[in-house]
């Protein structure tokens, strides 16, 4: 493997490395919103860097304790979400979170990276990966007609979505980074991310305003909004397959 191919691929994972440690250590100093969302980008990165190079260097004890970290700090990014739109940030005690650095076991990984010889493949094969990964929760999205599921079943299929494609997106920007990815593929897919981050955060707070009779108006309006949005995407779906296509297609 040439040193100009590999390079571009070690000095990525070098930085996503120390800006994994910077934003650990920025949540441990304090679990602010700013904070926990900017190490949840930061972990969500460091695994799309884990799945790009699993095929010469798997490492399942790091992906999974990474996705443990990630999901522990969950619901306090949704608490801090929700106490922001609805005017009670005054009310959330920050914890102390406690999340790892991971200083060793990255410091090795890092180190057995340097020993692969040939990397000529990675990003193609990931590439490929994360389309074959979206045609999945695509096909899953389908198993039965949106007229024959409830909203609460139509929801939590778009939500495993959310979550494919919330990985797609990092994995297609550092795709994009090396030069094996498109402008276009990480912008449809902060796209698709945003519409279902929305249609989430609908859902979770007129889960937490149940029961509140004063917020009952605003409840019917999330309801409307999540109907709506239901129906738009089940209209917008083609834009996925299409993106799939493109991916498995691209001569890069």
């Amino acid at each position: 493997m040439t040193a100009d191919t590999r390079d571009p691929l070690l000095a990525q994972a070098r930085v996503l490395v120390a800006s994994y440690h910077h934003a650990a250590r920025a949540v441990r100093r304090e679990a602010s919103e700013t904070h926990v969302h900017g190490y949840r980008i930061a972990a969500r990165r460091m695994q799309a860097l884990l799945a790009l190079w699993r095929p010469a260097l798997c490492h399942p004890k790091l992906e999974r304790r990474l996705q443990r970290a990630i999901g522990r700090l969950s619901a306090l990014r949704d608490a801090q979400v929700y106490a922001a739109r609805f005017g009670a940030s005054s009310t959330i005690v920050l914890p102390r979170v406690t999340v790892p650095l991971f200083s060793g076991l990255l410091a090795h990984w890092l180190d057995a990276l340097e020993q692969i010889p040939d990397t000529s493949g990675l990003a193609r094969h990931y590439r490929r990966h994360l389309a074959r990964r979206l045609d999945g929760a695509l096909s899953r999205l389908d198993e039965r007609p949106a007229g024959d599921v409830s909203h609460r079943q139509q929801l939590r299929r778009w939500h495993h979505l959310r979550l494919e494609i919330k990985q797609a997106r990092y994995g297609a920007e550092l795709l994009l980074e090396l030069g094996a990815g498109e402008a276009q593929w990480v912008s449809a897919f902060s796209h698709w991310q945003e519409r279902l981050g929305q249609l989430q955060d609908w859902r979770l707070w007129r889960s937490a305003l149940k029961g509140n009779k004063r917020q009952r108006r605003v409840r019917c309006k999330l309801k409307l909004k999540i109907v709506t949005r239901l129906r738009r995407l089940d209209c917008q779906q083609a834009e996925l397959v299409g993106l799939k296509v493109a991916m498995l297609d691209s001569p890069l």
